[in-house]
């Protein structure tokens, strides 16, 4: 008896023992496009510098002409990288070696990250359609047809009642999906009034978007209903994101704009320069942190709007950035160079030359950073020691 007693004591200190470790794993993974349904583009993983490039994996060849946007932003689960091209091909890769475990191909580029639902890798695509395969095989379990092109990010609602998941993306059919995840029927749709280029934020039961009609949309999550528009006076190419009751935006009217998502009403406007933004916002406690066509990342105070500080790089930045931990912010920039900037004070911790224009967001997950970039080429850099 003394035996068994003693057994099941060290049985239960080796489960204590890996519970933080198995819960760690569970938030080290990159399962959305922006880290999280909200989009507001954060990681608990804290990076240790100097990072160093640990695979490469050479997604396409750039064709003539092609002038960007090669690759998707890439997301992770499992130990497993999920992320398509220009060229039709969507690649499941190996996330400690880069070696392809599967590869899938279509009629369209892939231009929209993907997401995961159940078993199921999920992602848009611009022959039309939203495929959805099984994440470990890559056998198609089921496709849902739009009327238009997907350029998109995919993003996953599970509903708190019923537990079931529900894909959410929208289309250059003016529209946007709620579809069952398990089977693809469409739940609802919800016409907007012109194209939707990036993914759908989902907060506060609400799904939030913009898109080339200049107009934040809000619908509610569950049903689709629209609950509200909010004129900004610009095309939005990228998405918002959500944090605390208010919607974050970066648009082409060369503005940072905040609203609130209970009544649409203008928090505050921010923009110094006549330069777009495209780069999608980061939110991290009182900041918002967002690249500019104007060479420049901007740290805004979420509450009255003001400038925090700003960096300055070589070229624009395309790039989302993800705040990481807390600590730093990590975006690339079209002068070919991936950057991390201190999130107090704006002073570059870390770079790195690629030499290709990088438009993606990055994907952190475990001990590695990813990045794709314009010369087709997936970068995979290791956490430092």
């Amino acid at each position: 008896m003394a035996v068994s007693q003693c057994k099941l004591m060290r049985a239960s200190l080796f489960l204590c023992l890996l519970l933080p470790a198995l819960l760690h794993a569970q938030t080290a993974d990159w399962p959305d496009s922006r880290g999280n349904a909200a989009m507001t583009g954060t990681s608990p993983v804290e990076l240790k510098f100097p990072l160093e490039l640990a695979w490469q994996f050479k997604l396409m060849d750039k064709p003539k002409g092609q002038p960007e946007m090669l690759v998707s932003s890439a997301v992770v689960r499992s130990g497993k990288v999920y992320l398509g091209s220009k060229d039709g091909k969507f690649f499941c890769l190996d996330l400690v070696t880069g070696k392809e475990i599967w590869k899938a191909e279509a009629k369209g580029a892939f231009d929209g990250a993907a997401a995961f639902a159940g078993e199921l890798v999920v992602v848009g695509c611009q022959d039309g359609f939203v495929y959805a395969r099984n994440a470990d095989t890559g056998k198609e379990v089921w496709k849902f047809e739009t009327q238009a092109e997907i350029h998109a990010a995919a993003n996953v609602w599970t509903n708190p009642e019923t537990k079931a998941q529900k894909i959410i993306i929208g289309s250059y059919d003016y529209s946007i999906y709620c579809l069952d995840a398990k089977t693809g029927v469409k739940e609802w749709a919800a016409e907007t009034g012109y194209y939707i280029n990036g993914g759908s934020a989902v907060g506060d039961g609400k799904v939030v978007f913009g898109g080339c009609d200049s107009v934040l949309h809000v619908h509610d999550v569950k049903t689709g209903k629209e609950e509200r528009q909010i004129e900004v006076g610009a095309y939005i190419g990228n998405n918002v994101a959500i944090a605390d009751g208010v919607i974050y935006v970066s648009h082409y009217g060369n503005r940072v704009g905040a609203y609130r998502i209970a009544d649409g009403t203008k928090v505050w406007e921010y923009g110094e320069r006549e330069f777009e933004y495209y780069a999608a916002p980061a939110i991290w406690e009182k900041g918002v942190f967002v690249g500019g066509r104007d060479k420049r990342f901007h740290a805004i105070d979420r509450v009255t709007g003001a400038q925090l500080w700003e960096f300055r790089a070589r070229d624009r930045i395309d790039s989302s950035a993800v705040i990481c931990a807390g600590k730093v912010a990590l975006f690339g920039c079209d002068d070919g160079y991936i950057y991390a900037l201190d999130l107090k004070t704006g002073k570059e911790v870390w770079h790195n030359e690629i030499g290709a224009p990088v438009k993606t967001s990055a994907a952190v997950a475990w001990n590695y950073v990813l990045f794709g970039a314009d010369d087709g080429v997936l970068y995979v850099f290791k956490n430092g020691k």
